[in-house]
Protein backbone atom coordinates (compact mmCIF):
# COMPACT_ATOMS: atom_id res chain seq x y z
CA UNK A 1 0.00 0.00 0.00
CA UNK A 2 1.40 3.40 -1.05
CA UNK A 3 1.33 6.39 1.27
CA UNK A 4 -0.18 9.60 -0.13
CA UNK A 5 1.06 13.15 0.35
CA UNK A 6 -1.48 15.88 -0.46
CA UNK A 7 0.01 19.35 -0.96
CA UNK A 8 -1.52 22.81 -1.09
CA UNK A 9 -0.13 26.32 -0.64
CA UNK A 10 -1.10 29.96 -0.27
CA UNK A 11 0.46 33.39 -0.11
CA UNK A 12 1.19 34.68 3.40
CA UNK A 13 1.09 38.46 3.98
CA UNK A 14 1.54 40.53 7.10
CA UNK A 15 1.40 44.32 7.25
CA UNK A 16 3.35 46.27 9.86
CA UNK A 17 4.08 49.93 10.71
CA UNK A 18 7.52 51.19 9.69
CA UNK A 19 9.61 53.64 11.67
CA UNK A 20 8.93 56.41 9.17
CA UNK A 21 5.20 56.07 9.72
CA UNK A 22 4.46 54.23 6.46
CA UNK A 23 3.13 50.71 6.24
CA UNK A 24 5.40 47.84 5.32
CA UNK A 25 4.52 44.29 4.42
CA UNK A 26 6.07 40.86 4.79
CA UNK A 27 5.45 38.35 2.00
CA UNK A 28 6.00 34.62 2.15
CA UNK A 29 4.60 31.46 0.63
CA UNK A 30 3.19 28.90 3.01
CA UNK A 31 2.68 25.25 2.07
CA UNK A 32 1.34 22.18 3.83
CA UNK A 33 1.71 18.52 2.87
CA UNK A 34 -0.65 16.09 4.59
CA UNK A 35 0.64 12.51 4.68
CA UNK A 36 -1.77 9.60 5.07
CA UNK A 37 -1.24 5.83 4.98
CA UNK A 38 -4.18 4.93 2.75
CA UNK A 39 -6.06 7.46 0.65
CA UNK A 40 -9.29 5.48 0.30
CA UNK A 41 -9.56 4.99 4.05
CA UNK A 42 -8.64 8.60 4.73
CA UNK A 43 -11.24 9.82 2.25
CA UNK A 44 -13.96 8.09 4.26
CA UNK A 45 -12.64 9.51 7.54
CA UNK A 46 -12.48 12.95 5.93
CA UNK A 47 -16.16 12.76 4.98
CA UNK A 48 -17.14 11.67 8.48
CA UNK A 49 -15.07 14.43 10.13
CA UNK A 50 -16.48 17.06 7.79
CA UNK A 51 -20.07 15.93 8.32
CA UNK A 52 -19.60 15.89 12.10
CA UNK A 53 -18.02 19.35 12.09
CA UNK A 54 -20.98 20.75 10.16
CA UNK A 55 -23.47 18.86 12.30
CA UNK A 56 -22.11 20.45 15.48
CA UNK A 57 -23.20 23.80 14.05
CA UNK A 58 -26.60 22.49 12.98
CA UNK A 59 -25.55 22.38 9.33
CA UNK A 60 -25.20 19.84 6.53
CA UNK A 61 -22.40 20.10 3.93
CA UNK A 62 -23.48 20.70 0.34
CA UNK A 63 -20.29 19.32 -1.18
CA UNK A 64 -18.01 16.32 -0.86
CA UNK A 65 -14.86 18.43 -0.32
CA UNK A 66 -14.52 21.91 1.11
CA UNK A 67 -11.92 24.63 0.80
CA UNK A 68 -11.49 27.83 2.78
CA UNK A 69 -13.15 29.85 0.02
CA UNK A 70 -16.33 27.77 0.31
CA UNK A 71 -16.59 28.71 3.98
CA UNK A 72 -15.57 32.36 3.81
CA UNK A 73 -19.07 33.82 4.17
CA UNK A 74 -20.27 31.38 6.81
CA UNK A 75 -20.56 32.80 10.35
CA UNK A 76 -19.41 29.43 11.75
CA UNK A 77 -16.35 29.12 9.49
CA UNK A 78 -13.77 29.05 12.28
CA UNK A 79 -15.78 26.62 14.41
CA UNK A 80 -16.23 24.26 11.46
CA UNK A 81 -12.55 24.30 10.51
CA UNK A 82 -11.31 23.85 14.07
CA UNK A 83 -13.79 21.04 14.73
CA UNK A 84 -12.79 19.33 11.50
CA UNK A 85 -9.09 19.55 12.40
CA UNK A 86 -9.71 18.09 15.85
CA UNK A 87 -11.66 15.16 14.37
CA UNK A 88 -9.34 14.39 11.45
CA UNK A 89 -6.01 14.76 13.30
CA UNK A 90 -5.83 11.11 14.42
CA UNK A 91 -6.20 9.94 10.82
CA UNK A 92 -3.18 11.92 9.60
CA UNK A 93 0.29 10.42 9.78
CA UNK A 94 2.34 13.59 9.40
CA UNK A 95 1.86 17.30 8.64
CA UNK A 96 4.80 18.82 6.75
CA UNK A 97 4.88 22.63 6.74
CA UNK A 98 6.96 24.82 4.42
CA UNK A 99 7.51 28.56 4.36
CA UNK A 100 9.84 30.97 2.59
CA UNK A 101 12.09 33.27 4.58
CA UNK A 102 14.78 35.13 2.68
CA UNK A 103 17.51 37.53 3.82
CA UNK A 104 18.74 40.43 1.71
CA UNK A 105 22.01 40.68 3.60
CA UNK A 106 23.92 38.17 1.48
CA UNK A 107 21.90 38.25 -1.76
CA UNK A 108 20.12 41.54 -2.47
CA UNK A 109 18.34 40.32 -5.62
CA UNK A 110 18.25 36.67 -6.79
CA UNK A 111 19.41 35.94 -10.33
CA UNK A 112 16.92 34.46 -12.79
CA UNK A 113 16.83 32.91 -16.28
CA UNK A 114 20.54 32.15 -16.47
CA UNK A 115 20.01 29.07 -18.65
CA UNK A 116 17.71 31.02 -20.98
CA UNK A 117 20.32 33.75 -21.46
CA UNK A 118 23.04 31.18 -22.10
CA UNK A 119 20.86 29.22 -24.53
CA UNK A 120 19.86 32.34 -26.45
CA UNK A 121 23.40 33.78 -26.19
CA UNK A 122 22.06 37.09 -24.94
CA UNK A 123 22.54 39.38 -21.98
CA UNK A 124 19.27 39.94 -20.15
CA UNK A 125 18.24 43.51 -19.46
CA UNK A 126 16.71 42.36 -16.17
CA UNK A 127 18.50 39.29 -14.87
CA UNK A 128 17.48 39.64 -11.22
CA UNK A 129 14.30 39.92 -9.20
CA UNK A 130 13.35 41.39 -5.86
CA UNK A 131 12.21 38.83 -3.30
CA UNK A 132 8.65 40.13 -3.52
CA UNK A 133 8.74 39.66 -7.29
CA UNK A 134 10.15 36.16 -6.92
CA UNK A 135 7.40 35.24 -4.47
CA UNK A 136 4.38 36.75 -6.23
CA UNK A 137 5.35 36.05 -9.85
CA UNK A 138 6.94 32.61 -9.42
CA UNK A 139 6.88 30.81 -6.08
CA UNK A 140 3.23 31.53 -5.32
CA UNK A 141 2.27 29.78 -8.58
CA UNK A 142 4.51 26.71 -8.28
CA UNK A 143 4.90 26.15 -4.54
CA UNK A 144 3.21 22.71 -4.41
CA UNK A 145 5.99 21.26 -6.58
CA UNK A 146 8.62 23.11 -4.51
CA UNK A 147 7.21 21.50 -1.35
CA UNK A 148 7.30 18.07 -3.00
CA UNK A 149 10.91 18.67 -4.06
CA UNK A 150 11.83 19.65 -0.50
CA UNK A 151 10.68 16.21 0.69
CA UNK A 152 12.77 14.22 -1.78
CA UNK A 153 15.50 13.49 0.77
CA UNK A 154 12.99 11.75 3.04
CA UNK A 155 10.85 9.59 0.73
CA UNK A 156 11.63 7.07 -1.97
CA UNK A 157 9.60 7.11 -5.20
CA UNK A 158 8.57 3.50 -4.54
CA UNK A 159 6.57 4.19 -1.39
CA UNK A 160 4.92 7.60 -1.77
CA UNK A 161 2.44 9.16 -4.17
CA UNK A 162 2.06 12.94 -4.37
CA UNK A 163 -1.33 14.57 -4.84
CA UNK A 164 -0.58 18.18 -5.77
CA UNK A 165 -2.82 21.17 -6.17
CA UNK A 166 -2.30 22.54 -9.66
CA UNK A 167 0.85 24.57 -10.29
CA UNK A 168 2.40 26.53 -13.14
CA UNK A 169 5.34 28.73 -14.02
CA UNK A 170 8.74 28.53 -15.64
CA UNK A 171 11.02 25.61 -14.86
CA UNK A 172 13.55 25.67 -12.04
CA UNK A 173 16.11 23.09 -10.93
CA UNK A 174 13.85 21.89 -8.11
CA UNK A 175 11.16 21.03 -10.65
CA UNK A 176 13.67 19.20 -12.84
CA UNK A 177 15.12 17.25 -9.90
CA UNK A 178 11.66 16.12 -8.84
CA UNK A 179 10.71 15.09 -12.37
CA UNK A 180 13.90 13.08 -12.83
CA UNK A 181 13.27 11.07 -9.66
CA UNK A 182 10.08 9.60 -11.13
CA UNK A 183 7.72 10.08 -8.20
CA UNK A 184 4.16 8.94 -8.76
CA UNK A 185 2.28 12.23 -8.97
CA UNK A 186 -1.30 13.30 -9.61
CA UNK A 187 -2.19 16.94 -10.19
CA UNK A 188 -5.63 18.20 -9.18
CA UNK A 189 -6.82 21.52 -10.61
CA UNK A 190 -8.71 23.17 -7.73
CA UNK A 191 -7.53 20.26 -5.64
CA UNK A 192 -8.83 21.80 -2.42
CA UNK A 193 -12.33 21.06 -3.78
CA UNK A 194 -11.66 17.65 -5.29
CA UNK A 195 -9.23 15.72 -3.07
CA UNK A 196 -9.40 14.85 0.63
CA UNK A 197 -5.72 15.39 1.44
CA UNK A 198 -5.41 18.64 -0.53
CA UNK A 199 -8.64 19.96 1.01
CA UNK A 200 -7.29 19.11 4.47
CA UNK A 201 -4.04 20.91 3.68
CA UNK A 202 -6.00 23.98 2.56
CA UNK A 203 -8.06 24.09 5.77
CA UNK A 204 -4.89 23.63 7.85
CA UNK A 205 -3.26 26.52 6.00
CA UNK A 206 -6.16 28.76 6.93
CA UNK A 207 -6.04 27.66 10.57
CA UNK A 208 -2.27 28.15 10.81
CA UNK A 209 -2.40 31.62 9.26
CA UNK A 210 -5.30 32.64 11.53
CA UNK A 211 -3.76 31.28 14.71
CA UNK A 212 -0.40 32.95 14.06
CA UNK A 213 -2.22 36.23 13.47
CA UNK A 214 -4.47 36.02 16.54
CA UNK A 215 -1.51 35.02 18.69
CA UNK A 216 0.62 37.91 17.35
CA UNK A 217 3.24 35.38 16.27
CA UNK A 218 5.76 35.72 13.45
CA UNK A 219 6.08 33.10 10.74
CA UNK A 220 9.08 31.42 12.33
CA UNK A 221 10.08 27.81 12.94
CA UNK A 222 9.45 27.85 16.70
CA UNK A 223 5.94 29.31 16.35
CA UNK A 224 4.52 26.85 13.83
CA UNK A 225 4.16 23.57 15.75
CA UNK A 226 2.49 25.22 18.78
CA UNK A 227 -0.06 26.74 16.39
CA UNK A 228 -1.32 23.29 15.38
CA UNK A 229 -1.53 21.69 18.81
CA UNK A 230 -3.87 18.96 17.55
CA UNK A 231 -0.92 17.22 15.85
CA UNK A 232 1.88 17.56 18.41
CA UNK A 233 5.09 15.97 17.14
CA UNK A 234 3.42 14.95 13.89
CA UNK A 235 4.21 18.47 12.64
CA UNK A 236 7.52 18.83 10.77
CA UNK A 237 8.70 22.24 9.57
CA UNK A 238 10.89 23.09 6.57
CA UNK A 239 12.05 26.69 6.05
CA UNK A 240 12.95 27.53 2.46
CA UNK A 241 15.68 30.14 2.56
CA UNK A 242 18.59 31.70 0.68
CA UNK A 243 20.49 28.42 0.51
CA UNK A 244 17.70 27.03 -1.68
CA UNK A 245 17.57 29.95 -4.13
CA UNK A 246 19.70 28.25 -6.78
CA UNK A 247 17.14 25.45 -6.96
CA UNK A 248 13.88 27.40 -6.81
CA UNK A 249 14.44 30.45 -9.04
CA UNK A 250 13.30 30.24 -12.69
CA UNK A 251 16.14 29.27 -15.00
CA UNK A 252 14.52 29.16 -18.44
CA UNK A 253 11.39 30.44 -20.15
CA UNK A 254 10.00 26.94 -20.51
CA UNK A 255 6.77 26.10 -18.76
CA UNK A 256 6.43 23.40 -16.13
CA UNK A 257 4.37 20.46 -17.38
CA UNK A 258 1.65 19.78 -14.81
CA UNK A 259 -1.03 18.66 -17.27
CA UNK A 260 0.74 15.38 -18.05
CA UNK A 261 -0.04 14.38 -14.45
CA UNK A 262 -3.59 15.67 -14.25
CA UNK A 263 -6.07 13.35 -12.53
CA UNK A 264 -8.47 11.73 -14.99
CA UNK A 265 -11.29 11.66 -15.85
CA UNK A 266 -11.11 15.35 -16.62
CA UNK A 267 -14.22 17.41 -17.24
CA UNK A 268 -12.83 19.81 -19.85
CA UNK A 269 -15.04 22.90 -19.74
CA UNK A 270 -15.40 24.74 -23.05
CA UNK A 271 -16.21 28.19 -21.74
CA UNK A 272 -16.90 30.07 -25.02
CA UNK A 273 -15.33 33.15 -23.47
CA UNK A 274 -16.76 35.50 -26.05
CA UNK A 275 -20.21 34.88 -24.54
CA UNK A 276 -19.56 34.41 -20.83
CA UNK A 277 -16.85 36.07 -18.77
CA UNK A 278 -14.38 33.63 -17.22
CA UNK A 279 -14.71 35.01 -13.70
CA UNK A 280 -18.49 34.94 -13.89
CA UNK A 281 -18.44 31.28 -14.82
CA UNK A 282 -15.78 30.33 -12.27
CA UNK A 283 -17.73 31.98 -9.45
CA UNK A 284 -21.08 30.49 -10.40
CA UNK A 285 -22.99 27.93 -8.35
CA UNK A 286 -23.17 25.71 -11.43
CA UNK A 287 -19.36 25.59 -11.71
CA UNK A 288 -19.04 24.66 -8.04
CA UNK A 289 -21.60 21.91 -8.60
CA UNK A 290 -19.55 20.65 -11.55
CA UNK A 291 -16.42 20.48 -9.38
CA UNK A 292 -18.32 18.44 -6.82
CA UNK A 293 -19.86 16.14 -9.41
CA UNK A 294 -16.45 15.45 -10.99
CA UNK A 295 -14.90 14.84 -7.55
CA UNK A 296 -17.62 12.29 -6.81
CA UNK A 297 -16.42 10.36 -9.85
CA UNK A 298 -12.78 10.65 -8.78
CA UNK A 299 -12.15 13.24 -11.46
CA UNK A 300 -11.22 16.90 -11.90
CA UNK A 301 -12.36 19.98 -13.81
CA UNK A 302 -10.15 22.02 -16.12
CA UNK A 303 -11.20 25.02 -18.21
CA UNK A 304 -10.17 23.99 -21.71
CA UNK A 305 -7.31 25.97 -23.25
CA UNK A 306 -7.50 25.60 -27.02
CA UNK A 307 -3.82 26.53 -27.36
CA UNK A 308 -2.35 23.71 -25.26
CA UNK A 309 -4.81 21.26 -23.69
CA UNK A 310 -5.93 19.02 -26.53
CA UNK A 311 -2.86 16.75 -26.33
CA UNK A 312 -3.75 15.85 -22.74
CA UNK A 313 -7.27 14.60 -23.43
CA UNK A 314 -7.70 10.89 -22.68
CA UNK A 315 -10.39 8.34 -23.34
CA UNK A 316 -13.08 8.65 -20.70
CA UNK A 317 -12.74 12.43 -20.34
CA UNK A 318 -15.76 14.70 -20.69
CA UNK A 319 -16.29 17.73 -22.89
CA UNK A 320 -18.51 20.12 -20.95
CA UNK A 321 -20.47 22.70 -22.96
CA UNK A 322 -23.13 25.27 -22.16
CA UNK A 323 -24.04 26.55 -25.61
CA UNK A 324 -24.03 25.62 -29.28
CA UNK A 325 -20.55 27.05 -29.82
CA UNK A 326 -19.07 24.83 -27.11
CA UNK A 327 -20.84 21.75 -28.48
CA UNK A 328 -19.55 22.50 -31.98
CA UNK A 329 -15.97 22.69 -30.71
CA UNK A 330 -16.31 19.36 -28.95
CA UNK A 331 -17.81 17.74 -32.04
CA UNK A 332 -14.94 19.13 -34.13
CA UNK A 333 -12.37 17.54 -31.85
CA UNK A 334 -14.32 14.27 -31.82
CA UNK A 335 -14.19 14.22 -35.61
CA UNK A 336 -10.38 14.42 -35.28
CA UNK A 337 -10.30 11.37 -33.03
CA UNK A 338 -10.48 12.96 -29.58
CA UNK A 339 -12.82 10.84 -27.51
CA UNK A 340 -14.75 13.38 -25.43
CA UNK A 341 -17.97 12.38 -23.75
CA UNK A 342 -20.31 15.37 -24.30
CA UNK A 343 -21.69 16.77 -21.03
CA UNK A 344 -24.10 19.67 -20.82
CA UNK A 345 -23.15 22.35 -18.29
CA UNK A 346 -26.84 23.12 -17.70
CA UNK A 347 -27.12 19.86 -15.75
CA UNK A 348 -25.17 21.58 -12.98
CA UNK A 349 -27.53 24.54 -12.59
CA UNK A 350 -29.70 22.50 -10.27
CA UNK A 351 -27.93 20.49 -7.61
CA UNK A 352 -29.32 17.19 -6.41
CA UNK A 353 -32.04 16.31 -8.89
CA UNK A 354 -29.96 16.68 -12.04
CA UNK A 355 -26.64 15.15 -10.96
CA UNK A 356 -27.66 11.55 -11.41
CA UNK A 357 -26.94 11.45 -15.08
Amino acid sequence: MTDVMGVDSRIFIRKYPKRDGTQGHFNSVLGIAVKVRDYVSFDKKYSQALNDAFKEQGLTPDYKYYCTHDLQNMPDKIKIIDAFIAKISESIDKVHIFYTLFSRKHIERPSVYGRFAKRQKIKLANSTRTYDELITAHLAQCFPIICAWRLMDYFNPENIQFHLDSYEGHICEAYEDFEQKGYKTLVYPRGDRSNATISTADLLLDALDRRLYSGHKYLLFDNIRPSLVEFGEKVLVYPISNKHLRKITPIDKVGMDALSKIKHPVFWLFKAEELIDYQTMKNSKAFRNLLDYAAGLGGTVKIFDIAKDIDYVKKGDFGVYHNTRGKELIDSYKSLGKDFKPFKFDYMVSTDTQRGL
